[in-house]
């Protein structure tokens, strides 16, 4: 069962949280190694967490979520790699025979298990990958070394470069060797760098913000460039490129294991935080939705648990009967009911709970427990005047 969880909530992930959108960016010279991303998404309850090493792992600073798997979204370690992943169609992968599987998060694995480009090559000829069906992985070492390892005609391939920079978005480069590249993201990018002479850290955020996106559908949560030589991360909120915070790897492990929500390190709270604060909930519950009522239950879960120490925000009663009020609309009575019954588990002592419960159920034609769930309404608020006349005309 904890099995089938976690592949539930894996893609659920997929398609809600990582969009077909980011842009990584990696440059070098003699003086400077510097990685950098823009993540863009919609469910903005990302952390930053602090690993320290172990005798068979590096420590590593890691963007990304923590709820039922560990799904690092980008990182550095202690050796100066820097590792983040693009979003893809499916590629078709298959497994290798002789190559072990890997288990657990592919990103926490190569920043836990390798040092540089080389030991990431051996790390992909190692093991079958299969996220590379769905995913491309940039990463970059100290020296200044990058590449993009990705899925093509068969096998693994790593794209390298011989110019000072790689830049990785949303598509397989090696079916496009010689011709146009069907990003504007990636394109923006290389003119950009193409006419670059110093790498600063304003270099790097000046490229992604010309390249962060701004939607509905997926917007630029926030940024990161990794100084891979001297240790430091500038984080960036909400695609504000005029406010980073700059953090040492090597001061904050001395700290131990720990981690923040993203959101909290910053006093700026932005249009879009603050409407997730308000919608988001509900946003997300439409999206496990999508997939199935056990998903909803699963995702509303992981919402209550994590919601309020992100944002210092209680979910509230409104949050299952909005959602709930939404099924009715559309017709779905019986999830609808799912959903009021759970909301009154949740808020056993709130009237509304059991008022809309009780309504839900007269409108089904089930008399009995709609008179029990007035009842509780009427117990809870005695003056409760809908929940009365209902009532009184029942009985």
């Amino acid at each position: 069962m904890k099995k089938l969880i976690v592949f539930v909530f894996i893609l659920l992930f997929l398609s809600s949280t990582k969009s077909n959108s980011c842009t990584i960016v990696m440059v070098s010279d003699s003086s400077a190694a510097l990685a950098g991303s823009n993540e863009d998404a919609t469910f903005p309850l990302t952390l930053i967490w602090y690993v320290p090493a172990s005798k068979s792992d590096y420590a590593r600073v890691c963007l990304g979520f923590k709820m039922i798997v560990n799904s690092v979204q980008g990182g550095m370690n202690e050796k100066g790699l820097f590792v983040d992943g693009n979003r893809l169609s499916s590629q078709g992968w298959k497994a290798t025979a002789g190559k072990a599987n890997l288990l657990g998060s592919l990103l926490d694995r190569i920043l836990a298990s390798c040092a540089n480009i080389e030991d990431v090559k051996e790390f992909f000829n190692t093991y079958n990958i299969g996220a590379l069906d769905v995913a491309r992985i940039p990463v970059m070492d100290k020296t200044g070394a990058s590449m993009i390892v990705e899925w093509y005609n068969g096998e693994v391939a790593f794209v390298e470069t011989s110019k000072k920079y790689q830049v990785s978005t949303n598509f397989v480069e090696s079916k496009y060797r010689g011709k146009e590249k069907p990003c504007w993201r990636y394109n923006k990018a290389m003119e950009m760098l193409d006419r670059q002479n110093a790498l600063t850290i304003t270099d790097m955020s000046n490229v992604l913000d010309a390249t962060h996106i701004e939607g509905s559908s997926s917007t630029t949560l926030y940024s990161f460039v990794c100084d891979l030589k001297n240790g430091d991360i500038y984080v960036y909120n909400y695609h504000n490129y005029s406010v980073s915070i700059k953090i040492n790897l090597e001061e904050e492990l001395m700290k131990g294991k720990h981690e923040h929500y993203l959101q909290q390190l910053f006093d700026d709270r932005s249009a879009d935080y603050l409407r997730f604060i308000e919608t988001g909930p509900v946003r997300m519950l439409n999206t496990g939705y999508r997939r199935n009522m056990a998903v909803t239950l699963l995702f509303f879960h992981i919402i209550k648990t994590n919601y309020p120490i992100a944002f210092g925000t209680d979910i509230s009663v409104n949050t299952l009967s909005q959602f709930g009020k939404s099924l009715i609309g559309k017709g779905k009575l019986e999830d609808a009911i799912t959903i009021m019954e759970r909301n009154v588990k949740e808020f056993p002592e709130v009237a509304r709970s059991h008022f809309e419960l009780g309504s839900l159920y007269l409108d089904t034609n089930n008399k009995e427990k709609a008179i029990v769930e007035l009842r509780k309404t009427m117990d809870i608020d005695p003056d409760h005047k809908q929940a009365g006349k209902i009532l009184k005309t029942l009985l």
